[in-house]
This record gives structure tokens, C-alpha cells and sequence, in this order.
């Protein structure tokens, strides 16, 4: 135990009070009150009426003031305004008045003579500097009590918003700026400096000529921060790391709060000690005494033979006895009956030999609840070595109990929907695979993942999320019974263990009763909502022997019942895991393909089927691998999708593309260019800011792009797409719908959302000329493009027929590879200065 020791003077409060107060009259203008706090670089100042002193007016009381008044100055002094006024006198210890200050939560307290009457005012700084414990407890480094959570604004804030925030975070300082262009620092003392100089609240803070930051490392002492504080008359700092950067705030008050904590630990373990070390002065059992009763750990004193001679307030918080229903009585009154007569003897047994004992132990409260507590006690002896007292010091663990059962819960469950987690989920598995190598049993594993639940979050939100997660557990162990253990390792994939009766007409009947549990319509608030779910289906020993390929052949599967459409059930293939684990290799270089510069944009021609001029180009995504060489737009982009890297490539494609556009522009060919957007971008309600955004750099004519969209992404987050398809076309950016056919097609959202074109997907053309299923379709689909206002194109145009068809059938344009094949954007412009219009003329109109 670290021993106190008091060789220091003692300092008293009058010594270090300031002798002039500072003070307003009731009722006077608030503007007033502020003025002065500026003028004088002072916290607070006293409001009396007459000769009695009413409380203190504080800078964050002013500063909420003022933001819900326009004119300060027409607002009075209120003793609704006022904090509580700490009254102490000159003789009380600097040490005294540190401990109350902290337990009655204030900064600052009005000096009083022996009289009652008012000598001066003392602060948490004056106490600080002035403070009579050794100063090994200022040896701790300055990180330990830095707030890491400093509030950080932008220079662009206004002053209003920054003083809302202060008052919403109760801090007294704020950083202003960022790591690039450096730091400044805003106190209240500054706020209450700019409203007495009537500057406007909508004033950004950039403007308001804020002190730089001074910043220290956290490495440095308390004594020296002191000391540094002391040098350079300020009261915040800020904190760096080992590379300089800003990691937080420090300030009086948290160096004062960190001491104190520290000095009240040091008097607990003094009543812990022996009779030598409570026969200390009497201002170190005075300090004692303040100890006891402001303690949040319950204290009770007994004489030797263990009736209770005092006990302080928390005694009574914790055990609902007040004191005097406890004075003269046993602690025996507390006995829960948990422990048996063995337990006391040794605890007692403990205390004759050792002086003292501590552990856990179950008592009873007065309203007869049971509760954990963790309890010391200490024998003290008198001066001729007898014991004379015993001190016990207790708290209750109940929340602490609490708090371990949760965390041992959540470290076995899953918090959202309370299956097992996968680190619990992996033990059964391991379980069920030894059972099986050692008994010969049989076993599956089904691994479900709920289809386009990412879009499901997207429209309701992450809470109606959770709650269909929790929903379906509740419907898949409905389904088990005994037969095996469901988990949910992450997101919306669940795991399914079966160990009982897995046979081929067993695991089909409960594929069954799984499938109609999951159709069956969910209600979330007043709403009825439908899942869909692939289930792949791996079994034990046949498909793998070891947990990691288990679950490897069972995700394996799932992504196989994926490709064939969803919704569907499948069974693990070999050669299956080895096209998925090649998806696996292409998500992991795709995280690298932008950083190494790996893609490119390839341009395809489109000509006017009436002029046969070209009219514009669709740019299209290319990824040469540096690792896997050529990769096909089919394979990566779904992956790009369904790992949400889709938005970073999406933008890099924009910058591309209306770049390239602009340089046509330049070279006297306006082209359009047409660029694919994927739904999952519409969704995020970013397209048309980042379009516009391009568009303005890259200084193109909004006409000039066209963003494609495919039928997906109408299917969710409608109304917002509509909304940003709207704010393009009132731009003058031209949009269609790409892949037309292939889909989920609806007249509805073709005549409801903001639409130029429409492109029939290359499926209809290719048979086109043998097809007159296709050329029925092709011109009814250019036929109600027509009465709605759209223009059509035709994609995969490969031969002279092609066109000539889709010309006679009225469609507007055309692309494909009898046009051109798709070109680098330098053999594009080649191309293009040397395209002649194809001989169009001759072809037949419309039959």
C-alpha cells in the first residue's frame, strides 16, 4: 500500500482566495453580466440582492441564454439562473475545499472570514495550482485524463450551431479546424468575449480570429502540464500523440478531478490500514470523515465485539437501512442464509491471523432482495495492540453481475436474433463432425441467406431490419425441435445444423416445413412483408469431414441455388466450390483493381437508323487483372454489386466517361455518351449530384450524357430513383432504361418514371431475321415506346439484315457489331473522323 504522508505546509483557503469579487445586482441586464465576464476574463460573477448573495451566473448559463434571446440586454438576472453559491471559510484547507468542490460538482466557491462575511473567491484553477498533495500524484501522464472524444468543428460552423453543440456536449472547449490545415481552439471564455461584443451568432467561426492550439504530448506529466498551465495563463490544452497529432483536450478541471480521484483512493486504503496509520493529524481524520460520507461504497464501523457504531449514506443507498435502524445492531442482520457456518468461521479465522479479509458475499437488503457485494474488512487495534474496531468498506456487484452475464451471453450469442453465434455454432459443428467420425452417424448442414435483404435495409431501415431477422429465427427454430441448432454467423445467412435423421427423405421433409415456414407473409409494423431465401445443403461425412470445408461446401451450395434464380433449394457440387472459390479470388483483386489502375473504358458506337449518322457512343467497363488477367464485365460486375464496391467504380466511370465526352466536344464531334448506373447508386440518392458534379468539371453540356439504368432498379427504393431521375432530366441529362425484356418489365414504371429511351435487350435481335416471335415483340415494344415519348434503341446489331429489320420495324438508333465493335478511346476518335454514314437510304421504311 502506498503510504501519505502530510510533511507539506498546510495551505488554507484565504491565502490563495482572489480578494475582489466580482458581482451584479439582481434583475440587471443579462448583457450586462457578460460584458463584464469578458472584460475581467473571468467564469462567473456573484449576483447579490443588497447584502445577500443570491448564487452564481456561469458562462455556459450565459451562453444558453443567449441563444434563446435576441437581446440580451432586455433579458434580467433570474435566480432561475443561478447555480448554487459554495460558502467556505478562510481556514479551510486547499485540500478540504478540492473534495467538496468535486462532490458537489462546482468551480467555483465565495471565501467567507470568520464573521460570514465576503473576503474573495477561489476557482478549481486556484485549487489546482495550489494543491498541498505530494506531487507524486501529478506523475501520471497527461494522456490518462485527455477527453479523446473532444468535440472537432468545422471552420465553416456558424457561431450559433457551435454554442448548441458546447451546451449539448457540456464541454467547455472545442477544437475548430482539421489535421490538414491545423487547429484552433474555442473555449466558453471566448464565446462570452464575442456575445459582450455583439457579434452575430450566424458569423462562421473562420471568421472569428480563434487562438491557435497549443498542443503538448501525452506523455507529459501532470506536475509539468500544471506548471506549463501556470507559464502561459490558459486553461485548456491540447494533447498529442508520438506523430503529433491532435488526439484530444485537457484542462484544470481534468487534472483537479484526476487528482482527487486519486487522493479519496489513497484515503480508502488508509481505512484499510492499521491503528498506526489512523493516528494521523487531525485534518487527515477530518478529511477522513468527508471521505466516508461522500463515498459511493457503503462503510460500516463496529466495535470489537461487532456492534455497528456508524455508517455513512451509501450503507443506506445499498441496503435500504437508514442508519439509525442499523446503530447497535450486528451485520448479522444483513445475512442472506446463501452461506453456511464453515464460511464465517473461516472468514473470522481470516481476520485473527491476517488483520483483515475480503471476497464476495450474498446479503440481504431490508426489502428482503438478495444481492452480491464485494466486501473488505479491517481489524484496528488500539494503541496497545488490541482490537478495539473493525472497518468494513462493501459495493454492490449486482450491475456488475448483470453486465458479465450479458457479456458471456453475447460472446456465445447472437445479440440480434439470440441463436448461437458463429464462434458457439463452430463448437456444436466441431461436436457433431467427432460424433460422427466416431459413431459413423450422418449429418447436413444448411446454409439459408435471405434474397436481396440489402434492399429490404435500404427501404425500411436497419431497425425494421433486425426485426425480421428476429422473425425468421423465431420461424426456423419452429422448424427444428430436436432434430439440430440454428445460428446466425452474420448479416442475413443463418446456419441450419440437422444430426437427427438425415436421410434423402428426411432432409426433403424438412426442407419442406422450412419453405413453408419462410412463405408464410411477416408483419412488421402493420405491413405485410414476404421473404425469399436460397438454402444450400452440404452433408457430413460425404461432402467434408472438417468444420471450415463443411461450411465452405454449404455457402458453396447456396450461391448455386443463387445462379439458378433464387428462392431455391441446392445441393453441394465439387465443381461448383471451384467457380465460386474463383468468385471469392475475383472479389479479393476487385478491392485492388482501382488503387492499380486496372480498368479501363472500351466506347461502342450508335448510329441513327434513318440518316445512318453516328450520334453517340455507350461507354462500357473493361478489367484487365493483374493477377487474373482479362476478367469478363459478367463476372466481375455482379460480384463489384454484391460487395458493394459498385459505388467507388460507378464514380470512377462517370469521371471517365464525361471526361472523354468533353474531349469529342473539343475535337468538333458533340457526340452523346451513354454510361450505366447501377441500382444500388439510385438507391444511395447520390446520382444526380455526382452527375452534375462531372458534368460541371469536365464543363459538358448535360444534354450530352445519357445514364442508363436497368430494370432492377425500379424494383426497390422506386420513389427514389424516380426522384433522382427527375432532378437529371431537369438538368437536360437524357436517361433509358437498358436491357429492356429481361426483367421484371411493368408498363407502369416506364409511364410513371422520367424516361428519353428505351433499349431492347440484344436477346431479341439476335433471331431476329429467323424469329417472328421476336420481330412481333421487338415492334410492339418500339410501338409503345413510341406512344409514350421514348426513343428506341436496339442492341447487338451483328449483321446487314439486323438492320435493315429494325429499321423497317421504326426503331430510332442501333449498336452493335456490324456497326462497330467496342474500341479504346483512342481508336473511337480515329473511327470516328473517318466513319462514313452507312447506306441506310436504300433500306425499306416501316411495312
Amino acid at each position: 500500500m502506498t503510504e501519505m504522508t502530510h510533511s507539506h505546509p498546510t495551505i488554507q483557503v484565504g491565502s490563495i482566495c482572489q480578494t475582489e469579487v466580482i458581482s451584479v445586482e439582481l434583475d440587471s441586464p443579462l448583457g450586462a453580466a457578460i460584458e463584464l465576464m469578458a472584460d475581467r476574463h473571468i467564469g462567473s460573477v456573484c449576483v447579490n440582492n443588497g447584502a445577500e448573495s443570491c448564487g452564481l451566473l456561469t458562462r455556459r448559463k450565459a451562453m444558453q441564454l443567449s441563444l434563446e434571446q435576441d437581446n440580451d440586454h432586455a433579458v434580467s438576472v433570474t435566480r432561475e439562473m443561478l447555480d448554487p453559491l459554495l460558502e467556505v471559510h478562510t481556514t479551510q484547507t486547499v485540500d478540504e475545499l478540492g473534495l467538496e468542490m468535486v462532490s458537489q460538482g462546482v468551480s467555483h466557491a465565495v471565501v467567507l472570514d470568520p464573521w460570514g462575511s465576503r473576503v474573495g473567491i477561489v476557482s478549481q484553477s486556484d485549487v489546482v495550482n495550489n494543491q498541498g498533495i505530494e506531487h507524486d500524484l501529478f506523475l501520471k501522464p497527461l494522456d490518462e485524463v485527455t477527453n479523446t472524444q473532444a468535440l472537432r468543428l468545422q471552420a465553416s460552423l456558424c457561431l450559433r450551431d457551435a454554442i448548441q453543440a458546447m451546451r449539448r456536449t457540456r464541454y467547455t472547449a472545442v477544437l475548430v479546424g482539421n489535421d490538414s490545415s491545423g487547429w484552433q481552439i474555442m473555449t466558453e471564455t471566448d464565446v462570452i468575449r464575442h456575445l459582450a461584443l455583439r457579434t452575430p451568432l450566424d458569423t462562421p467561426l473562420q471568421q472569428l480570429e480563434l487562438p491557435e492550439l497549443l498542443a503538448v504530448e501525452g506523455s507529459m506529466s501532470l506536475f509539468n502540464v500544471r506548471r506549463y498551465f501556470k507559464q502561459n495563463g490558459f486553461r485548456h490544452i491540447g494533447v498529442m500523440d508520438a506523430q503529433q497529432r491532435v488526439i484530444g483536450l485537457a484542462s484544470y478541471a481534468d487534472i483537479l478531478r484526476s487528482v482527487e480521484r486519486d487522493y479519496i483512493y489513497r484515503l480508502q486504503e488508509l481505512l484499510q490500514d492499521k491503528s498506526r496509520q489512523l493516528q494521523q493529524s487531525r485534518q487527515t481524520l477530518n478529511l477522513i470523515e468527508r471521505v466516508i460520507q461522500a463515498s459511493h461504497e457503503a462503510i460500516v464501523i463496529t466495535d470489537a465485539q461487532g456492534a455497528i457504531q456508524s455508517v455513512n449514506p451509501a450503507f443506506t443507498a445499498i441496503t435500504g437501512y437508514e442508519a439509525h435502524e442499523a446503530l447497535g445492531k450486528n451485520p448479522s442482520m444483513l445475512s442472506s442464509g446463501r452461506h453456511d457456518q464453515a464460511f464465517y468461521q473461516q472468514l473470522w479465522a481470516s481476520l485473527a491471523q491476517d488483520g483483515s479479509w475480503q471476497g464476495e458475499i450474498w446479503n440481504r437488503r431490508k426489502d428482503g432482495s438478495v444481492y452480491p457485494e464485494w466486501l473488505s474488512i479491517t481489524a484496528i487495534e488500539n494503541e496497545a495492540g488490541e482490537v478495539g474496531q473493525y472497518a468494513a468498506i462493501f459495493h454492490d456487484l449486482t450491475e456488475s453481475k448483470n453486465y458479465e452475464a450479458r457479456m458471456k451471453r453475447l460472446s456465445w450469442f447472437d445479440s440480434v436474433t439470440g441463436l448461437a453465434n458463429r464462434r458457439l455454432f463452430h463448437d456444436r459443428l466441431q461436436m457433431a463432425l467427432n460424433f460422427s467420425a466416431e459413431q459413423g452417424a450422418k449429418g447436413a448442414l444448411l446454409a439459408l441467406d435471405l434474397d436481396l435483404f440489402k434492399q429490404f435495409n435500404d427501404r425500411f431501415g436497419h431497425a425494421a431490419g433486425d426485426q425480421l431477422l428476429r422473425l425468421v429465427a423465431e420461424r426456423i427454430e419452429s422448424t427444428l425441435g430436436e432434430q439440430g441448432t440454428a445460428a446466425r454467423p452474420s448479416g442475413d445467412e443463418f446456419y441450419i445444423l440437422l444430426t437427427e435423421g438425415v436421410d434423402e427423405h428426411e432432409i426433403s421433409t424438412y426442407l419442406d416445413s422450412l419453405s413453408r415456414a419462410l412463405t408464410q407473409p411477416f408483419w412488421l409494423e402493420q405491413q405485410e412483408v414476404r421473404v425469399r431465401a436460397s438454402i444450400g445443403v452440404a452433408f457430413f461425412p460425404a461432402d467434408a469431414k472438417e468444420p471450415t470445408e463443411l461450411v465452405r461446401a454449404a455457402e458453396s451450395a447456396v450461391h448455386l441455388a443463387k445462379d439458378m434464380g433464387r428462392n431455391s433449394v441446392a445441393f453441394f457440387q465439387s465443381g461448383h466450390q471451384n467457380d465460386r472459390l474463383s468468385r471469392y479470388r475475383i472479389a479479393s483483386e476487385l478491392h485492388h483493381a482501382l488503387e492499380h489502375e486496372e480498368f479501363s473504358l472500351v466506347y461502342q458506337p450508335q448510329i441513327d437508323l434513318v440518316t445512318g449518322a453516328l450520334v453517340g457512343a455507350e461507354a462500357l467497363l473493361r478489367w484487365h487483372s493483374e493477377s487474373l488477367g482479362p476478367v469478363s464485365p459478367d463476372q466481375f460486375i455482379p460480384v463489384a454489386e454484391d460487395t458493394g464496391m459498385m459505388d467507388d467504380i460507378g464514380v470512377w466511370v462517370l469521371g471517365q466517361a464525361v471526361q472523354e465526352a468533353a474531349r469529342w466536344s473539343r475535337q468538333g464531334m458533340p457526340l452523346k455518351m451513354s454510361i450505366n448506373v447501377s441500382a444500388r447508386q439510385f438507391q444511395r440518392s447520390e446520382v444526380a449530384s455526382q452527375v452534375m458534379a462531372a458534368l460541371h468539371q469536365h464543363q459538358v453540356a448535360p444534354e450530352q450524357l445519357v445514364v442508363e439504368l436497368t430494370e432492377t432498379s425500379f424494383m426497390h427504393s422506386a420513389a427514389a430513383t424516380e426522384r433522382e431521375l427527375a432532378s437529371l432530366r431537369d438538368e437536360g441529362v437524357r436517361v433509358a432504361i437498358d436491357d429492356f425484356g429481361t426483367g421484371y418489365s411493368s408498363l407502369s414504371y416506364i409511364r410513371e418514371m422520367s424516361l428519353d429511351y428505351l433499349k431492347v435487350d440484344r436477346s431479341f435481335i439476335e433471331q431476329i431475321e429467323q424469329s417472328e416471335t421476336d420481330r412481333k415483340l421487338v415492334r410492339a415494344m418500339i410501338d409503345m415506346s413510341h406512344a409514350m415519348g421514348l426513343s428506341v434503341i436496339a442492341e447487338g446489331a451483328e449483321t446487314e439484315a439486323d438492320l435493315t429489320i429494325l429499321k423497317a420495324l421504326g426503331c430510332d438508333q442501333a449498336q452493335g457489331y456490324y456497326i462497330a465493335r467496342p474500341m479504346s478511346a483512342a481508336d473511337f476518335s480515329r473511327w470516328a473522323n473517318e466513319y462514313r454514314p452507312l447506306p441506310l437510304a436504300a433500306m425499306p421504311e416501316r411495312e
